[in-house]
């Protein structure tokens, strides 16, 4: 049986909010192994528990401090000798969490990822500091180690942090800083020791990977990055995730076009297609009409999968500006759609907006977006059924023993559908031939078939 001591040191590292946060997370996990701790998924279990926060909502705050309270517990109930929190809550409301939540041994901001050791060693040895922020300059590179939670077959890549796009909505300059992209030379060193390691699929992240290299006065950045990872024999598939709109040039979509590993996939955060809406929001090349965007994307790639993001209830939306949203997506018809409703988050210019849509109107626009979207990729999924596509396979069904699970090209992983496996078998990682053999909502049934892409 294990003893209160060996408990002490075992540490669970919880990460909340997007993908990028995960990457932060994984930072994290290796700084704790740093310590000696031993990493387990039972935080009520653990000596340590760190918690990296999202602060890009107020809900997701609500969320944050909830799942605080109850790891709290553990600290009476449980294993636990310190609680951590990190992230963008921190940085979002500083000092006041210290008698907030006083449950917390030590609050650390954006810039202390990698820092994390050290601050808590200070911190357990002196009794120093109980909070720790600064002005958002931290960027992850190649020389930070981390610590993979994904499987090993597929990974995220954060290219950049930050963002200097400045929507009137968004909190993210605030929360993690400027845009700052990675070089190229130092992406492409991290994804080759990951693909030594045998990943062979890398998914590309930053808060706007269409900036990449922008700060650096290298417009081509992204491209170049492109080009380079296609000489990585063993990497199969790259996926771009939040790509924005104004970033889709001619030149991307070309090098996307050209390559063997790119798939054929752009995550596009919208957010609106009406114009007065758009310059509202404050969106950096709100001169362009998102049907343009979509009409060359599609020129370039006829295949493409596209994902996008909508915004329903931003000040001012009335319901013929909703019914121009609805006709949007009934005319672009995209594959894949996240909505959500407007929230006036203090800080942000947009919660001053007069003209406010009641929380009753937000919640009913987006339920019938989302509606609306669940019969559109109904309707994708059935053209798909008949068709052989590769299938990277997952490995079990998490709900059932009776199945497998895989993932088209045209399914990002985390956030889109599934490929579920009726019939045959393959190795975890592995991409095979797959045969669609039904469509539900949003995950189709495949039989696979032992060719190899």
């Amino acid at each position: 049986m294990e003893s209160m001591k060996e408990r002490a040191k075992s540490a669970a590292v919880v990460s909340l909010g997007c993908a990028k946060n995960l990457v932060d997370s994984e930072v994290l996990a290796h700084q704790v192994g740093l310590l000696g701790y031993e990493l387990t998924d039972d935080a009520s279990q653990a000596g340590l528990v760190v918690v990296n926060t999202c602060g890009f909502l107020e809900s997701a705050v609500e969320e944050a401090v909830e799942r605080i309270l109850e790891l709290a517990r553990f600290k009476e109930e449980g294993s636990c000798v310190h609680l951590v929190v990190v992230g963008c809550m921190v940085q979002r409301y500083g000092r006041q969490l210290v008698s907030l939540l006083p449950e917390v041994d030590l609050f650390l901001g954006t810039s202390q990822y990698d820092r994390f050791a050290a601050l808590f060693q200070e911190f357990v040895d002196k009794g120093s500091s109980k909070i720790h922020l600064c002005r958002p300059t931290y960027l992850y590179h190649g020389g930070i180690s981390r610590l993979p939670s994904t499987p090993a077959h597929w990974t995220y890549v954060k290219i950049a942090e930050g963002c200097s796009n400045r929507c009137s909505f968004c909190l993210i300059p605030t929360l993690r800083g400027p845009y700052r992209s990675r070089t190229v030379e130092d992406v492409v060193a991290e994804v080759r020791r990951l693909v030594e390691a045998g990943v062979v699929e890398v998914n590309l992240i930053a808060q706007d990977t269409t900036a990449f290299g922008r700060d650096r006065n290298d417009p081509n950045a992204l491209c170049r990055l492109l080009e380079a990872l296609e000489d990585l024999q063993s990497l199969r598939w790259v996926r771009l995730l939040y790509a924005y709109p104004y970033g889709v040039t001619d030149a991307l979509l070309k090098t996307m076009a050209s390559s063997a590993k790119v798939v054929p996939y752009l995550d596009i955060p919208f957010q609106h297609c009406v114009p007065r809406i758009l310059e509202a929001m404050h969106r950096r090349g709100r001169s362009l009409h998102p049907h343009e965007v979509i009409d060359r994307i599609r020129r370039h790639l006829p295949n493409v999968v596209l994902r996008t993001s909508l915004m329903v209830g931003f000040p001012g939306e009335t319901e013929e500006d909703f019914r121009a949203l609805c006709r949007f997506v009934e005319d672009v018809r995209f594959d894949h759609m996240g909505v959500f409703a407007f929230s006036p988050e203090k800080g942000c210019r947009a919660a001053r907006y007069p003209d406010a849509v009641p929380d009753e109107v937000k919640a009913a626009r987006r339920a019938a977006l989302m509606d609306l979207q669940r019969r559109i990729s109904r309707s994708h999924l059935q053209r798909l059924v008949g068709q052989h596509l590769p299938v990277l396979v997952e490995g079990p069904h998490p709900e059932t023993e009776f199945l497998a699970v895989g993932r088209l090209p045209g399914q990002a992983p985390e956030v889109d559908g599934c490929a579920l496996i009726v019939e045959g078998n393959a190795r975890i990682g592995e991409i095979v031939q797959g045969e669609i053999l039904k469509a539900h909502d949003y995950d189709v049934e495949v039989r696979l078939r032992m060719e190899r892409f």
